[in-house]
Order: structure tokens, then C-alpha cells, then sequence
């Protein structure tokens, strides 16, 4: 019995391992399968032009394409060292790290659909909507180059940084480009212009920020204290800093959904040039579609 059948058994251990339910799994696998075949017919494993048909080398590893899902999924959801998915999948360690590099792009191909845009220009905003605006990090393993850049001083540590917006009911609508985490959250949105008349709720890090057709609702900061007396909010201010932070929590719920995924909460390992950087995309693609296709809650029927 493979991982994948041991784990079926299980909704809720099979959640745990994927951050899928079985149901969420079945409705991906066919859309996967599809960009399966779309990319073995084409390619080989290396990524060089196919010239003969496709035949596994190893009957027992990986052939059958929900092992190929569950696998990818599992990477991204434990952030598993590749030693470790080369022990659970019964794979070399060499096999184990090909394969992370090959179903990667094909998963974000299979949750393209659900995939927040990254031109501002695409998002269907609607006219005078409330919308709320805030800027995540992920940390990332120190670099031997560009250490200086990728250092927040906000998180102590080295970082990859993204901003989105995301609607009050929860959808990631629009997912900026990924930055250092030395840049700081205004300038990654200075450039940002909206065609439609928008309202967005943001914090501190937006203060200064005047972009064309939003109303930014921003928070009210306490006063610099001087030498002679110390200054605060009036219960006015702190009362509207408490109903803001009230209607702004829907952000910080999305993100702890999207970093489900440890490969975004926990430091991440992997150097490939752009795998990073795809990352948080997949993330917030996979909170979408969880969020579009929610979990089965199945009531047990008692019986007098």
C-alpha cells in the first residue's frame, strides 16, 4: 500500500498531510492529470524535447499520477527535508529533488484558474467596493549573496516579500510581484493605479501612500512622546483604530490560510533560481481554490 492509499483512509490525517480534504483532492487530480500528460507527451523528465513515447523506469515509483499529486502536495505542505520525501516515497534522494522540480510547475499550471492576477489592470474590482490591502513575508534560507537585501528588519531574519488585496469575503482578488524583504510594503504598491473607485483598508506601512480612485482608510498613529510629556490617542482615535482592526481581520485569517502551507510559514531551503519566488502564488492559488471548492461536512444521522 502506498503513502497516498494509507493516507485516503483518513480524511482528516489526509488534510493534515495535503491541507486537501479527499474531495478537494478528487477535484484537482483530473486538472493535474491533464497537465500531466499535456507535459510528458512533450518533454522528457529533464525537460528536453520528447522523442519516444514516455515508459516509467521504476514501475514502483510514482507511476500513477494521484501519487504524483499527493507527493507534491505533501512537499508543500510539511516543507519535508528531501532526504525525508526520499524515505517516504521509497525514491533516491536525486529522484526525490528531479521530481519536486518537475510536478512544481505542473501544479501551478493546474491551479492557474484560481490564481490571483498580478496586473492590477485584470482585477474585476467593483465600483465603490471595500477591499482591504496588506503585505506578507516569507522567510527564506540566508542567502551567500544579496544578504543585505533580502534582511527585514521588521522579522529579524531574510525574507521574500509580496503584498495582495483581498475582498471581505475572503478571495485573494490580486497578488503583487515578489520583492526582498528589505523593500518596504509602500514602495512595492507606489506604482499601483486603479481604473475603478475603490475603498482600501490598510495599516501603517501604506501611511503616505496616495493612489488615484481609492479611498485609503488608514489607521490613526500615536503621537511621538517628547521629553516633557507623554502623548496619547483620545478615545475618539482609539475607537476607530478598534472598529478598523475589526474590519481588517479578514486579511489576517486569509494569510494564516494561506500559510497553511509550511513551505510558506517555515523557512524555506530550496536555492533554484525563481522557485521562491513562485511560491507564495501557488499559496494563495491553493487558498482560492479551497475557498471556491469548501470541505464536505458530513452530519451523522441520529437514530431514535
Amino acid at each position: 500500500m502506498t503513502s497516498y492509499e494509507k493516507a485516503r483512509t483518513n480524511n482528516r490525517q489526509f488534510n493534515s498531510l495535503t491541507s486537501l480534504s479527499v474531495e478537494q483532492f478528487d477535484i484537482l487530480l483530473p486538472i493535474f492529470e491533464s497537465k500531466w500528460e499535456n507535459f510528458i507527451e512533450k518533454y522528457n523528465l529533464d525537460g528536453t524535447p520528447r522523442m519516444r513515447k514516455y515508459v516509467p523506469k521504476n514501475e514502483s515509483q510514482l507511476t500513477n499520477v494521484w501519487d504524483k499529486l499527493f507527493f507534491i502536495l505533501f512537499y508543500k505542505k510539511t516543507n519535508s527535508l528531501q532526504e525525508v520525501m526520499a524515505f517516504q516515497f521509497d525514491l533516491d534522494v536525486s529522484m526525490a529533488n528531479k521530481w519536486i522540480h518537475i510536478l512544481s510547475p505542473i501544479l501551478d499550471k493546474s491551479l492557474e484558474k484560481y490564481a490571483p492576477p498580478s496586473d492590477i489592470q485584470k482585477v474585476d474590482f467593483q465600483p465603490f467596493g471595500e477591499y482591504i490591502i496588506d503585505g506578507t513575508e516569507c522567510p527564506i534560507q540566508r542567502d551567500s549573496y544579496n544578504q543585505k537585501e533580502h534582511y527585514s528588519g521588521k522579522k529579524k531574519t531574510h525574507t521574500m516579500k509580496s503584498t495582495l488585496i483581498v475582498s471581505t469575503i475572503g478571495f485573494i482578488v490580486w497578488l503583487g510581484q515578489t520583492f526582498t524583504g528589505k523593500v518596504h510594503d509602500k514602495t512595492m504598491v507606489e506604482d499601483l493605479k486603479f481604473k475603478v473607485s475603490i475603498t482600501l483598508l490598510a495599516d501603517l506601512g501604506y501611511k503616505g501612500w496616495t493612489p488615484q480612485n481609492v479611498q485609503l482608510i488608514l489607521p490613526h498613529k500615536k503621537p511621538r512622546n517628547t521629553k516633557k510629556e507623554k502623548k496619547y490617542l483620545n478615545q475618539e482615535q482609539k475607537d476607530f483604530n478598534q472598529k478598523l482592526s475589526k474590519r481588517r481581520v479578514k486579511v489576517e485569517n486569509v494569510l494564516a490560510h494561506v500559510k497553511i502551507l509550511r513551505i510558506i510559514k517555515d523557512k524555506n531551503r530550496n536555492y533554484r533560481f525563481g522557485f521562491r519566488e513562485k511560491l507564495i502564488k501557488m499559496a494563495c492559488s491553493m487558498h482560492n481554490f479551497r475557498k471556491l471548492n469548501p470541505k464536505i461536512v458530513y452530519k451523522q444521522e441520529i437514530i431514535c
